[in-house]
């Protein structure tokens, strides 16, 4: 075994698991905010990756200005689906679920008639590698772990420094409690569902350089987002980034030494943690 075959997998696993993080802490904001278990937050995922495909691939529009486009365009779809889908389900879990579960298939089915259900992706942005070691990074993911984490700094300043965020983390403790001291839980609730939405279509259009999208491509990252959350605490944002980047690197190493059984490698890490920590790793926190 050499230094590079120790490296690579840590730079790529790193790297991948920042975009794991993105859906994640979408999915993790929009539960500790309405306690909505969105389904269809995976297929949020891949209409941000098409629009991008659209955007940047087909009509020629610059690729930051198209993953812009996508942001604020699945950012506006949240707001629609929290209005008029979700808002009137909150409180009533099953109903929560079918519409999520009504929703998954009206998106794929919808972008398998619009896009087609042949694999689609864009050049790369960033082209070329860097040699360290007998490590070979490709531009592009650093690229792309870069913008991940551009975005998460973003969000992670509004959540714990703005004056809206700590409403927010004040609706996802408690309430009632906060209702009583004046926030406005019909106001934050469409913004946690805004910012959820914007952060899954972000990740699929950062990653779309990278990977190729479908319309079933939703499906994979879900259940890696579910993995991620049960793994690092269900709620905690901190937990959620610390879930991803483990599920990561988990994946990474695990794709480099063991192939296709490293695909059990991050349930049996799930099931240990909840062995001895139910909560999982940084319990319900926002």
């Amino acid at each position: 075994m050499t230094i590079g075959e120790i490296i690579q997998p840590f730079i790529n696993g790193l790297l991948i698991g920042l975009n794991y993080i993105l859906v994640a802490l979408g999915l993790t904001v929009i539960f500790s905010i309405m306690s909505v278990l969105n389904f269809a937050h995976g297929e949020i995922y891949m209409i941000g990756a098409f629009l991008v495909y659209y955007l940047a691939g087909e009509y020629h529009v610059n690729y930051v200005l198209a993953l812009l486009i996508a942001i604020v365009a699945t950012g506006i779809l949240g707001l629609i689906l929290e209005r008029f889908l979700f808002r009137p389900a909150k409180g009533d879990i099953l109903t929560g679920v079918i519409v999520a579960t009504g929703l998954i298939w009206f998106f794929q089915t919808g972008a398998q008639i619009i896009f087609g259900s042949q694999p689609s992706r864009i050049y790369p942005v960033v082209v070329g590698t860097w040699h360290i070691i007998d490590a070979v990074i490709a531009k592009d993911r650093v690229a792309a772990g870069a913008i991940s984490l551009a975005f998460l700094a973003i969000v992670y300043y509004f959540i714990y420094r703005t004056k809206q965020g700590k409403a927010m983390q004040a609706v996802a403790q408690d309430r009632e409690a906060a209702a009583l001291q004046g926030i406005d839980i019909n106001r934050i609730s469409p913004l946690g569902f805004v910012i959820g939405c914007a952060l899954a279509g972000a990740a699929g259009g950062i990653i779309l350089p990278i990977l190729y999208a479908d319309p079933y491509m939703g499906s994979t990252v879900l259940s890696t987002s579910l993995s991620i959350i049960i793994l690092g605490g269900v709620g905690s944002i901190p937990g959620a980034a610390l879930g991803g980047l483990i599920l990561g690197l988990v994946n990474s190493y695990g794709a480099q030494f063991a192939g296709y059984i490293s695909s059990i490698f991050p349930f049996v890490i799930i099931i240990v943690v909840l062995l001895f920590k139910r909560t999982g790793l940084m319990g319900r926190k926002i």
